[in-house]
């Protein structure tokens, strides 16, 4: 098919590093060559994930890695189909001016080439701003969950979980409720519990502020916590390990802290710690696993909007101030670049 002439803006950065010194903004005259599969998105928003600044800092990679041709990042979005090919839409129910949803890298610009069969049709009754939060944050909590009760007999009946603040944690706590489970719900500060109360009420809520908070987990949960979910890291996963019961399961999906663990508990106490990432979520799920997650996206959107109500929004000549609120001490809703 005939390439179409696209004119736009890019958020990108040609080497790894911390994000305010890398990243820039460049308008872009490209064209839409698109092969078979593939289908061109124009961009209206774009969430910004904790993740997506510790790719750009390559906290878990080669930082001396080249990046010529510049590299841009973000890896969901929301908008609008521009251009494909008939054969590429055939049978997917969608067309060209459909508005769509993604998890795939390169999001942070306006124009955005994607395979057709990342995309997701965002209903009518959903805007772009909750759209946008809606993929890998469900996705993640969903594998985390999924992990975690992989291989138990039955489900526990508590689960400890750490940075119960964040998005993702937040989903977490609510399907772990709906499978019958009790989340015991770490948060750093008594403010931040008594607004987590307020923001989405069950299961049990405690501030680490409290010097006896371990104390207070074990006395609730009659000392038997099976597992646990960390994204903290640090000292605080060290502290999880000394309440975790013996032959006990930890699963960690983040370091926040940026922080390194002293391991020691795990050995005497036979603990077993299992690392999580959406890198890996295509081949650890079937088809069908991989369609449930986006329903249930879709189905949290429409049942539980609180969820998604106190996002802010920023333009991408914004950026550096979407970033300090990513990074910000007590962000309690999601940061949305709008194109």
């Amino acid at each position: 098919m005939a390439a179409s002439e696209l004119v736009g803006n890019r958020i990108v950065h040609y080497r790894y590093g911390e994000p305010f010194s890398v990243l820039k903004k460049e308008h872009v005259r490209s064209f839409s060559d698109l092969s078979h599969g593939q289908v061109c998105v124009r961009i209206n928003k774009s969430i910004v994930h904790p993740g997506d600044l510790q790719l750009i800092e390559a906290r878990y990679g080669d930082p001396s890695i080249a990046l010529p041709d510049g590299r841009v990042p973000g890896l969901e979005a929301a908008g609008v189909i521009q251009d494909a090919s008939s054969e590429t839409l055939k049978e997917t129910g969608l067309e060209i001016g459909s508005r769509v949803m993604f998890f795939s890298p390169g999001a942070w610009q306006n124009y955005a080439v994607v395979q057709s069969n990342a995309l997701v049709a965002i209903p009518d009754d959903i805007s772009d701003v909750v759209a946008t939060q809606l993929l890998i944050n469900t996705i993640t909590a969903r594998q985390v969950l999924r992990h975690a009760l992989a291989g138990l007999d039955t489900p526990p009946k508590y689960i400890l979980q750490t940075g119960a603040s964040s998005a993702v944690a937040k989903i977490i706590s609510m399907l772990a409720i709906k499978e019958g489970i009790q989340p015991i719900r770490l948060v750093r500060s008594d403010t931040s519990a008594y607004q987590l109360h307020e923001y989405l009420p069950g299961g049990h809520i405690i501030s680490t502020e409290d010097e006896c908070w371990k104390e207070k987990v074990l006395s609730l949960t009659n000392h038997r916590i099976q597992v646990a979910i960390d994204s903290v890291g640090g000292k605080l996963l060290e502290d999880v390990a000394e309440v975790v019961e013996r032959r006990g399961k930890i699963v960690f999906f983040g370091n926040l802290s940026n922080a390194s663990t002293n391991l020691n508990l795990f050995i005497p106490k036979a603990l077993s710690l299992s690392g999580v990432t959406l890198g890996t979520w295509q081949n650890d799920t079937s088809e069908e696993e991989r369609m449930k997650d986006r329903e249930v996206a879709i189905e949290l959107a429409r049942t539980h909007p609180a969820l998604f109500a106190h996002s802010k929004e920023f333009s991408i000549n914004e950026l550096e101030a979407a970033i300090h609120a990513v990074t910000a001490r007590g962000k309690t809703g999601n940061v949305i670049l709008t194109f």
